[in-house]
């Protein structure tokens, strides 16, 4: 029982036995994302799962054992992508750590104009939704925009159609 809970520093998988490193919270996730390895991601590709997320970074399942070297590019399934470095790894379970932002890609350039387009033809609301569905709000520092433009329309809205006074 006791070669079961080794640490990850010894190799084994034991989730529960490795230390808490982390300087902020994280949030419990289920959702798909690739690692890509090598000099612009161009060595191999892993499909993997990301269990939890913080600001920081990730937990990833690769769901088999792998070698990931340092330093990774992970885009999550909403094709947001960032450069990681790999923290720990344990069995088939590695923490990630982001470097810098989000890597805004020349695909991720184009689907933020066409947002752009929503929101100048359709609104705030419709470009927040539209922002929601694309995942784009994944995006900590994107969300609180977004989420305060939201608030602000609404309060226009209320202080147009009476129902708040200034």
């Amino acid at each position: 029982m006791l070669q079961q809970e080794m640490t990850a520093d010894s190799g084994t998988s034991d989730e529960a036995a490795l230390p808490e490193r982390r300087g902020g919270s994280r949030r419990p996730v289920i959702r798909s994302a690739k690692i890509f390895t090598g000099v612009n991601g161009g060595d191999c590709v892993f499909n993997c799962l990301i269990l939890d997320q913080s600001t920081a970074g990730v937990l990833v399942d690769m769901g088999t054992l792998a070698d990931l070297p340092d330093e990774v590019t992970l885009q999550m399934g909403g094709g947001a992508s960032y450069l990681a470095r790999r923290c720990w790894a344990a069995g088939t379970k590695a923490g990630l750590e982001f470097i810098g932002g989000q890597i805004i890609t020349e695909e991720t350039s184009q689907r933020m104009a066409r947002i752009a387009d929503v929101l100048q033809r359709q609104g705030v609301a419709a470009a927040v939704a539209t922002l929601r569905t694309a995942r784009f709000l994944d995006h900590q520092e994107l969300r609180n925009i977004a989420e305060a433009a939201e608030a602000a329309v609404q309060q226009l809205e209320a202080v147009l159609t009476g129902q708040k006074s200034l």
